[in-house]
């Protein structure tokens, strides 16, 4: 019987996704999806439901990013709702200007869901000051 030797967490995975959001680089991100993963925006009415959807909905939003230069800031932070407590205090422009938090799902050392949400609100999270992958 082969032996797990290492299984994914959700904080490890928001680190990953940290980094996708800081380097604009969706390659480590991509791997580590499941094919049925999900993202779910509060903000946004349609769910994405599957990897490939996904792929092609982050790959243009990353190159937007990068052509207009807008910082995105996504700080390790503690807020428990929804079954999680690791999350994600997201912001954009200005590391004070919070716009959510997300959360991430994990099932069998994969990334199965992404979920963004204005509720609870971002200034309720406990921050950490940790950024991964954001060039200082």
């Amino acid at each position: 019987m082969e032996k797990e030797t290492s299984q994914l967490t959700e904080k490890q995975a928001l680190c990953i996704y940290a980094r996708m959001l800081h380097t604009l680089d969706s390659s480590e991100f991509e791997s580590f999806l499941s094919e049925d993963f999900s993202y779910s925006s509060q903000k946004v009415l349609t769910d994405m439901n599957s990897k490939d959807e996904f792929i092609e909905y982050i790959r243009p939003k990353l190159e937007t990013i990068k052509k207009t230069k807008s910082s995105v800031y996504a700080e390790l932070g503690v807020c428990p709702a929804y079954g999680h407590t690791d999350c994600l205090i997201m912001a954009q422009g200005d590391k004070s200007n919070l716009l959510g938090v997300a959360y991430a799902s994990v099932d069998q050392g994969k990334i199965c869901g992404l979920f963004l949400c204005i509720v609870p609100t971002p200034d309720s999270a406990k921050r950490s000051g940790i950024y991964p992958g954001l060039a200082v």
